[in-house]
C-alpha cells in the first residue's frame, strides 16, 4: 500500500467468505475490487481543521479525495467511487446552489450517487439545476419525483460493469424525508416501505444475472440493519444519513458508513472468484495531506470559495467565551450556542414568551472560539435560514412539545423504538423557559405518518415541572394560558417530530424574518457578547 494512504484502521469484516448470490457470467480468474464510499459530505469541498485523537489535523475537500481514489484505483482490478448523500448542504449550498459540489465530485470521478434528504433542503428545482452539472449515475428507489425532466435523471438502480462483472448498485433515501426536510414547493416524497421496495429491485438486479448487488443508501444504520436481514441477495450496503463509522456484517451482508464531512475515505477491498466474494477488508483512509491533491479541482473549488468567502467574511463582532456548536452536545442538553440563538429571537419580538430551537437547525458541529464573529460563522451556525415563526400554544400544548422534545433522549429499555419518537435534532434549545427533565420517566412515543402522527402509544412523563419568566420572575406553567412561543419555519410544520405545530387549532405567523438575521443583528448589537449556561434545560438526578 503507498506510505502516502494513512490507513486508520484495518478490521476483517466476519468470516472470511461471502457468497454473492447473484451469479452472472462466471470469471475464470480471480479479481480485486475496492469498493470506495463517502457519506454526508456537507458542501465540506476544500480541506478544514479539526482535531483527531488530540491532533490538530486539515482534513478532507474534494481534491483530496480524487487524490486518494485515484491512488486506490491504479492498485486494483476494478474499482467505484459511491456517495451515500446528504452531499449539499447550506451555507455553501444556499449561496452557489450546488454548482461547486457537484462539479468537484464530477471532476472527482464519482460514478454513483444517492440524494440526502438535504439535496432537498432548496426544492426540487434547484437540486434539478445542481445536477446539471454532474456526469456520474444518481440512483434512488424509493424517491417519488413530480418533476420530469429530474425524474428522468434519477434511476432506482444502475448496472455498472467492474473488471468484467456486473454490480447492480441501487439508492435509498430515508423513510423520514417529509419529517427531516422541509421541500421548498414540495414535488418529492418517499415510498416508506423500504423493506419492500428494496426486495423488488433486488429480484430485478437478480434477474439481470448481477454478480454483486450494493445498495447505497441515505437511512440510517437501524434501516440498513433492518434491510439486511429481511431483504436477501444484497451483498453490501454502503450507508449514510447517522454521521456514524460502521462496519459489520448482518446475516451475509456487509454494511459500512464512514462517517461525515469526508475525514475519510471509506474503502471496501475484496477479491472476487468464483463466484465469490471473499476476504473482505474495510478501510478508513484519513484525507489528510499526506493523500496530495487533484491540482485542477483545487483550483476550480478556491475559485468558488472566493465568491463565497467575499460575500460572508465581514466581522460582526466579537465573543468572549466559546461557543458550543458540536452536534452531539446541542442534541441533548442546553448549550450556550442554543441559548444565545433563542435569546436573539426574544430580544427582537419582545412580546413573545418563550423561544424554541430545534438542535437540528444549529449545524457547524464544533467548538467555536472566542474572538471576532463573521457573517460566516452564524451562516455556518444557521445555514437553512428559516423563518420565525410565531405560534399561540396552550400551557398543555407546551408541555407536551417539551416531551417531545424529551423523547430525543434514548435510554436503554425505555420502551419506545426509534421511529416512534422525535428525531434527534428535536430536541429543543430554549429562551425564556426552564425545563427539568427525569429520563427514568416514560418518553413520547407515537406511530407517525410522515410528519403526522396517527397513534399516540405514550404521551411522556419526562417533563416534571416547567417556569416561564414573565413580568420579571419566573413563574409555574399554567396550562390552560396561552403562550406566544416563537420557533421557526422547520418546527412550524411538524418538522424532526414536532407533529403538535401542524393542528389546524393552533394559530401560527409567518413574521418573515430570519434566523440568520436575527442572531447576526443581536451580535452586532451586544459585542462583546458571552452566552453562559443559564440552568435553562435541567436533569433530575436520583
Amino acid at each position: 500500500m503507498s506510505k502516502k494512504l494513512f490507513v486508520i484502521s484495518i478490521t476483517l469484516i466476519g468470516c472470511i467468505l461471502f457468497h454473492a448470490r447473484c451469479y452472472g457470467n462466471e470469471l475464470d480468474h480471480p479479481v480485486e475490487i475496492a469498493i470506495m464510499t463517502t457519506a454526508d459530505i456537507q458542501s465540506c469541498i476544500v480541506p478544514y481543521t479539526v482535531v483527531i485523537e488530540g491532533d490538530t489535523l486539515t482534513v478532507g475537500g474534494l481534491e483530496r479525495i480524487a487524490a486518494a481514489s485515484n491512488q486506490i484505483r491504479s492498485k486494483v482490478d476494478g474499482s467505484l467511487l459511491l456517495s451515500s448523500g446528504d452531499d449539499l448542504i447550506g451555507p455553501l449550498f444556499s449561496l452557489l446552489s450546488g454548482e461547486p459540489e457537484i462539479r468537484g465530485m464530477s471532476m472527482a470521478d464519482y460514478d454513483v450517487v444517492t440524494p440526502g434528504n438535504h439535496e432537498f433542503d432548496r426544492g426540487v428545482d434547484i437540486y434539478k439545476n445542481a445536477i446539471s452539472f454532474s456526469n456520474f449515475n444518481i440512483v434512488s428507489a424509493n424517491l417519488i419525483i413530480d418533476d420530469q425532466e429530474l425524474a428522468n435523471r434519477i434511476h432506482p438502480y444502475i448496472i455498472k460493469d467492474v473488471a468484467g462483472l456486473k454490480v447492480g448498485i441501487f439508492g435509498m433515501m430515508t423513510p423520514e424525508l417529509l419529517k427531516v426536510c422541509n421541500i421548498p414547493g414540495g414535488g418529492a416524497v418517499v415510498n416508506q416501505d423500504i423493506v419492500k421496495v428494496a426486495d423488488n429491485i433486488v429480484n430485478e438486479l437478480k434477474k439481470s444475472d448481477c454478480d454483486i448487488i450494493i445498495g447505497v443508501t441515505h437511512v440510517g444504520v437501524t434501516f440498513d440493519r433492518e434491510l439486511a436481514q429481511e431483504v436477501d441477495s444484497i451483498d453490501i450496503i454502503v450507508g449514510g444519513h447517522d454521521h456514524e463509522y460502521i462496519n459489520e456484517t448482518v446475516g451475509s451482508t456487509i454494511i459500512v458508513q464512514d462517517g461525515s464531512r469526508a475525514k475519510y475515505l471509506g474503502v471496501l477491498r475484496f477479491v472476487f472468484d468464483k463466484g465469490e466474494i471473499q476476504n473482505p477488508i474495510w478501510e478508513r483512509v484519513l484525507l489528510d495531506s499526506t493523500v496530495g491533491y487533484n491540482p485542477a479541482i483545487k483550483d476550480l473549488m478556491a475559485q468558488y470559495m472566493k465568491i463565497y468567502n467575499d460575500s460572508l467574511g465581514m466581522v460582526i463582532g466579537e465573543s468572549t467565551v466559546e461557543m458550543d456548536a458540536c452536534r452531539g452536545v446541542n442534541r441533548s442538553r442546553e448549550t450556550n450556542l442554543g441559548n444565545i440563538i433563542a435569546d436573539s429571537w426574544l430580544d427582537w419580538f419582545t412580546d413573545a414568551d418563550v423561544a424554541l430551537v430545534n438542535a437540528g437547525a444549529i449545524r457547524g458541529d464544533q467548538i467555536y472560539p472566542t474572538g471576532s464573529i463573521t457573517y460566516l460563522t452564524v451562516n455556518e451556525i444557521l445555514p437553512f435560514r428559516n423563518e420565525v415563526y410565531m405560534v399561540q400554544l396552550t400551557g398543555a400544548e407546551l408541555k407536551q412539545v417539551f416531551e417531545v422534545s424529551a423523547s430525543v433522549l434514548r435510554v436503554a429499555d425505555d420502551g419506545c423504538p426509534d421511529t416512534c419518537r422525535a428525531s434527534d435534532g428535536g430536541f429543543l434549545q430554549v429562551g425564556g423557559v426552564k425545563i427539568t427533565i427525569d429520563t427514568t420517566q416514560a418518553p413520547f412515543c407515537a406511530v407517525y405518518s410522515g410528519r403526522d402522527v396517527s397513534k399516540i402509544i405514550n404521551v411522556g412523563s419526562r417533563i416534571i415541572s416547567i417556569e416561564v419568566y414573565q413580568n420579571d420572575s419566573w413563574v409555574s406553567l399554567d396550562t390552560s394560558a396561552i403562550y406566544t412561543v416563537l420557533t421557526n419555519s422547520w418546527m412550524a410544520i411538524g418538522g424532526d417530530g414536532h407533529y403538535i405545530f401542524r393542528s389546524e387549532d393552533i394559530q401560527k405567523k409567518n413574521t418573515t424574518l430570519i434566523t440568520t438575521d436575527l442572531l447576526t443583528s443581536y451580535i452586532q448589537s451586544h459585542t462583546p457578547v458571552a452566552p453562559q449556561i443559564e440552568s435553562r434545560i435541567k436533569f433530575l438526578v436520583k
